[in-house]
């Protein structure tokens, strides 16, 4: 048993997780790893040990195959990146910039002066705040006598003003779920039935649904939400599901999916495959492109000098941007780092503490899946570990195969 193995044993054992699905996979499709491993508790299915075909809740990893389906009408031509997306979405060009507050309390709201792009909301630098994140949309509920909502459509969910000027600065938002609802004006079909048809299909994928209990032709089993109790470290099961899909009656494309960890990793794999089955080869490479202005970039490297808000491993010297369907690691000046990612890797997470990689220059992409929530805006520092000796073990698998190749 390698000290990884080992090491995952403990962490079932000990309820750092209470399960994992773990994938990593190389370009030409060989398995480095391909796991499902359920704690002694079996919390993944209603008593039952997790399988292959267990449903998992993908919170933000929603967002990747939201932003393929905005990318494929791109590529078709029925909007373009730098598009104007106001007449599109109404509620939202209507929203003003919240600049500031008044010596009474009250919310300064100016008119917005710059266009909202599909490229901004794709890379969460439209403005768009999510109110459970955002201390200053909080503050805002606050001076309204609101709290965050859990109401059924995008539009009543996000009628909030923008946090700056689009492409002006970078916040982790609710972006992406507008870029779903672009999707859905332009092609007259429920965001759902368009990824079912035009993503998951080619791949050969079934499983993905915004509603489980409705949508779920197969009959398979949600794996159970969990959350750690703080002063025991315990994990205790979290029974209504992630908060922020409760009410829902649109397709959330930000968060608002669930699916199997297989189907999830058949997507990482097409794109680092790159053998057009979803997008063209070159849709894929812009995907790996720095879409950031100077202004937003500087915003985000800043937000990563303190990363515990977001899940996965990040360390200091790396530079960070944002590509097409997540964040870019354009390399590392750490020398000290515990593994080495390639130029330009591709990565983003989910709340439930799942993580994904996509690393073009190693050739390898990797999915780490379990369902542990924590509240924002700090993860969980057990399962970053966790996560860090994962991909420790990927690339030592990867940069050994490397190493013996190149002896033959």
């Amino acid at each position: 048993m390698s000290s990884f193995h080992e090491r995952l044993h403990s962490a079932l054992e000990d309820e750092v997780v209470p399960f994992l699905a773990l994938f990593a996979r190389l370009r030409d499709g060989t398995q480095v790893t391909s796991e499902i491993a359920d704690g002694h508790k079996h919390m993944g299915n209603k008593g039952k040990p997790i399988n292959k075909n267990t449903l998992f809740t993908w919170a933000s990893l929603t967002k990747l195959p939201t932003t393929i389906a905005a990318l494929q009408l791109v590529e078709k031509g029925s909007i373009q990146l730098d598009d104007d997306v106001s007449s599109i979405l109404p509620v939202l060009g209507r929203q003003p910039i919240l600049s500031g507050w008044a010596d009474d309390g009250s919310p300064i709201l100016r008119k917005r002066r710059n266009p909202i792009t599909l490229r901004h909301l794709l890379t969460h630098s439209a403005g768009t705040g999510y109110d459970f994140m955002s201390q200053e949309l909080q503050k805002l509920h606050s001076s309204r006598g609101t709290v965050p909502s859990q109401v059924a459509t995008i539009d009543e969910r996000f009628d909030l003003p923008l946090l700056f000027e689009p492409g002006e600065g970078w916040e982790y938002g609710c972006g992406v779920d507008w870029a779903g609802k672009i999707v859905e004006q332009l092609t007259g079909i429920s965001l759902e039935a368009y990824l079912h048809k035009n993503v998951w299909a080619p791949l050969g994928a079934t499983s993905f649904t915004f509603w489980p209990d409705k949508n779920n032709s197969r009959g398979a089993e949600l794996a159970t939400l969990t959350r750690r109790i703080r002063k025991t470290g315990k994990l205790a099961e979290i029974k209504q599901g992630l908060g922020i899909n409760i009410g829902a009656t649109d397709c959330f494309g930000g968060h608002g999916g669930h699916g199997t960890a297989g189907d999830l990793a058949e997507l990482l794999s097409f794109i680092l495959a790159n053998d057009g089955r979803v997008l063209t080869p070159r849709m894929v490479d812009v995907m790996f492109e720095n879409q950031l202005s100077p202004q937003s970039q500087s915003v985000l490297q800043n937000a990563m000098r303190d990363p515990t808000w977001s899940v996965g491993d990040f360390y200091p010297g790396e530079t960070y941007n944002w590509g097409l369907g997540g964040m870019l690691i354009n390399g590392s000046t750490n020398s000290k780092a515990p593994f080495n990612r390639g130029e330009r890797t591709l990565v983003w997470s989910g709340a439930a503490h799942q993580f994904w990689f996509i690393d073009r220059e190693k050739g390898v992409c990797g999915l780490f899946m379990t369902q542990v929530l924590s509240p924002p805006p700090v993860a969980d520092a057990k399962i970053r570990d966790l996560t860090r000796a994962w991909q420790q073990y990927v690339y030592q698998q990867v940069d050994g195969r490397r190493n013996v190749v190149g002896k033959l």
